[in-house]
């Protein structure tokens, strides 16, 4: 049974709908300079050995030349395993992610304010992350990703830490193809991989 992030939206049509709405907020954003990304994602995540969560997942970040980047990421999670129920989550982001000229690596650093709600119910969960990472070349359509995040609240006992990597190809100047594997460790023990189609604005 697959372990799903995502924001809580009681059924498919509001999903929809907040999708939608997200994708229509971010989209203008990309007549203004620098680079608007967005990338949705289908994964799975392996939890405590028990069950997994089906993974959906909307990320649009927008880096300003300067590079400062703000975004952030829809994610929807269904899981088949007795009374455990389906959850979203939002996340808005801020972080910088500097150029360095005549370098093949492209470091990043982001903190998130994100909510986890359970489809069908009222309550909800305020948490925070910050991530550090980076990306390196190595060829001209190919790349690694690689990144640490730490997520915590004082809602629960779910504090955690996740290390991430990933190899993308650049399909074109504008779409890429990227899959990452993660581990989780912390409060809960978790496994992920996650593929995701890139575009660039």
């Amino acid at each position: 049974m697959i372990c799903k992030i995502f924001f809580g939206c009681s059924n498919t049509k509001s999903h929809t709908s907040v999708v939608a709405l997200f994708i229509s907020i971010a989209l203008p954003i990309s007549a203004h300079g620098g680079v608007f990304t967005l990338g949705p994602g289908l994964g799975v995540e392996r939890v405590n050995d028990l069950f997994n969560v089906d993974l959906d997942v909307v990320r649009g970040l927008y880096r300003f030349d300067n590079g400062i980047t703000a975004g952030a990421v829809v994610m929807f999670g269904y899981v088949d395993y007795r009374d455990v129920p389906d959850e979203g989550r939002y996340e808005a982001i801020i972080g910088y992610s500097p150029s360095i000229a005549n370098s093949k690596f492209s470091p990043y650093g982001f903190i998130t304010k994100g909510v986890r709600s359970y489809f069908g119910s009222l309550s909800s969960i305020h948490y925070h992350t910050a991530t550090v990472g980076g990306r390196y070349s190595i060829g001209k359509k190919t790349y690694l990703d690689a990144s640490y995040r730490h997520r915590n609240t004082s809602d629960m006992s779910w504090e955690t830490g996740t290390f991430s990597i990933g190899v993308g190809y650049n399909i074109s100047q504008r779409l890429s193809l990227q899959l990452n594997i993660g581990t989780t460790w912390g409060d809960y023990q978790g496994d992920q991989a996650i593929v995701a189609l890139i575009s660039r604005f």
